[in-house]
């Protein structure tokens, strides 16, 4: 039996954007880091786009 193999190393590459309330922007003004991070861990992300990379290798025959 013969096959085809290759391997595959697949990206996506993703935009994501979360809305401040007015509150969470005077926090973020602070500067403060780790109030930064808490808004940061608790957003509801949304995704914005993506875009997925797909690269191929060396296509090989094996035989059997």
């Amino acid at each position: 039996m013969a096959k085809l193999t290759r391997t595959v190393n697949y990206a996506n590459y993703r935009w994501e954007e979360y809305v401040l309330t007015d509150e969470q922007l005077t926090q973020w003004k602070t500067g403060d880091e780790d109030i930064q991070q808490d808004i940061i861990d608790d957003a509801d992300w949304d995704l914005v786009r993506d875009k997925p990379i797909d690269e191929y290798g060396i296509v090989e025959l094996q035989e059997d």
